[in-house]
């Protein structure tokens, strides 16, 4: 399966963005990438990412009007739910990748952009305080 077949697949992960759930998802995606991150150094991280931005589009291109943008939208988010983290972890010329990916999309969807992060971060999101006490598990969809 080629990255962007993962990352439409892994549109379902979407629904387990809580505390409980995404770390077992995110450690399904994550190890679903291993083999794209190991060929990296073959293509290049901008090679990659500018590949992986035409294959998403055409993909998109196939659908409805409507279902594109709801298609698009879902990406960005395991863009930066799961893949921007799961590069984070590998390090290297994967968090080139993230971090060119992340400047084409933002630059290509100026109005639909989102941030890379780390799975720390995301997970240290699920925290909440009230009154300055610390709440653990809160729930959050994503």
């Amino acid at each position: 399966m080629d990255l962007a077949e993962r990352i439409i697949v892994s549109r379902e992960y979407l629904s387990c963005f809580d505390y409980d759930h995404y770390p077992s998802c995110f450690q399904a995606f994550e190890a679903g990438c291993v083999p794209f991150f190991e060929t990296l150094e073959a293509a290049g991280p901008e090679q990659a990412a500018v590949g992986l931005m035409e294959a998403l589009e055409r993909r998109r291109a196939a659908l409805p009007g409507r279902e594109q943008k709801l298609a698009a939208e879902e990406e960005k988010r395991v863009l930066a739910l799961f893949l921007s983290p799961a590069a984070a972890r590998w390090g290297g010329l994967a968090v080139s990748f993230a971090e060119e990916l992340n400047r084409k999309w933002n630059a290509r969807y100026p109005r639909n952009t989102y941030l890379v992060s780390t799975y720390e971060a995301i997970m240290k999101g699920f925290d909440s305080n009230l009154l300055g006490l610390p709440l653990r598990k809160s729930k959050r969809k994503g």
